[in-house]
């Protein structure tokens, strides 16, 4: 039997463009924007591909969406070209007022077969009221794709195929570690492969290239402070803290991460004292790679959970002090970062 895909609707969107075939009602949204632009050029090319693209792709505002504008937009057939593509960008299609509000219900249903009509949500959440009459017409209509973060299967063949067009090499542990440090967003994944790739005079791209080059996300920031006080190592730990704060990242986001980052250590503590491995933590953690699932392990092993429980307690008690109304939220987490490291020390 064949493998289930982790994302249908993105395969069966694939298969639509292979075959030249695609809907006439798109919803796209989801975090991966390069994806999603990916497949939105996909859509244009086809629409384009009798080169007039001029009159055969329509591309739109939804801030200042009219009915006008959109009937405009679908009743006209494409000049010189067999398909037409019209984009809306970030049309609140779940909170539609006026003259739309009445002409959607009609007008989605009816469009034309050589129309293939996007919403595309970036700046404005996809969140639809599944209560509403126009969800079930959308459903009955439409093909909902999400954008989701691709997992290492997926990043690691595509991370060597960039460095490979930027004539280097890199192997699957170097794109794991890379994934680690700078989170595994495409659009953000591409901005640092073209940087290290630039750096790197050798044809072999190595950890030490990555880690003298690319831009640490705040998880693996994070990683590396609770690394360094449960080693002993508090002075290295608030050298961290320092360099998040020098990177204006705010304070409620630090302790967010913070927060979970030990939630999920008690998670793989209690993984570790049962013998689990790094795919059960991969699993109950939500990661897409074994090597944090193989941080974690490493750095609960060093911590009791009651350590671990004592150190959830006081991100919680931290978030409501952060809350509040005194003036200096970075002593405050620093304060935090040393009452942890006295635990870890204990």
């Amino acid at each position: 039997m064949a493998a289930k895909t982790a994302n249908p609707e993105l395969a069966r969107l694939k298969a639509d463009l292979a075959a030249k075939t695609p809907a006439r009602l798109y919803l796209f949204y989801g975090e991966e924007t390069y994806l999603k632009e990916h497949y939105l050029g996909a859509l244009r090319t086809l629409a384009a591909e009798d080169g007039f693209a001029d009159f055969s792709i329509v591309e739109l505002d939804g801030g200042s969406l009219s009915l006008e504008a959109l009937t405009d937009a679908v009743d006209s057939v494409p000049f010189g070209a067999l398909r037409k593509l019209v984009v809306i960008r970030d049309y609140k299609l779940f909170q539609p007022t006026g003259a739309l509000k009445d002409a959607l219900p009609e007008l989605l249903p009816q469009l034309p077969d050589y129309l293939t009509l996007v919403f595309d949500f970036a700046a404005v959440e996809f969140k639809p009221d599944k209560r509403l009459s126009l969800w079930k017409l959308i459903e009955k209509h439409a093909e909902v794709v999400e954008f989701r973060r691709a997992d290492l299967t997926d990043l690691a063949p595509w991370i060597r195929r960039r460095f490979s067009a930027l004539g280097k090499d890199i192997d699957r542990a170097e794109c794991e570690y890379l994934v680690f440090l700078c989170g595994s967003l495409m659009t953000g994944l591409t901005t640092e492969i073209e940087k290290i790739a630039a750096g790197t005079r050798t044809k072999q791209i190595t950890r030490q290239d990555i880690d003298r080059l690319a831009s640490r996300a705040i998880e693996a920031q994070v990683f590396d402070l609770t690394d360094r006080f449960t080693k002993g190592q508090t002075e290295q730990a608030l050298a961290v803290l320092q360099d998040l704060f020098a990177t204006k990242t705010e304070e409620v986001v630090i302790l967010s991460v913070l927060a979970k980052h030990f939630q999920r250590l008690y998670a793989a503590r209690l993984i570790w004292e049962r013998h689990g491995g790094e795919s059960e933590v991969m699993r109950i953690c939500g990661l897409r790679s074994a090597y944090p699932a193989r941080l974690l392990l490493q750095e609960a092993s060093r911590m009791s959970l009651q350590q671990l429980r004592r150190a959830v307690t006081l991100c919680a008690d931290t978030d409501l002090e952060l809350k509040s109304s005194l003036p200096d939220p970075q002593r405050i987490l620093s304060m935090l970062v040393l009452r942890l490291a006295l635990g870890a020390a204990r």
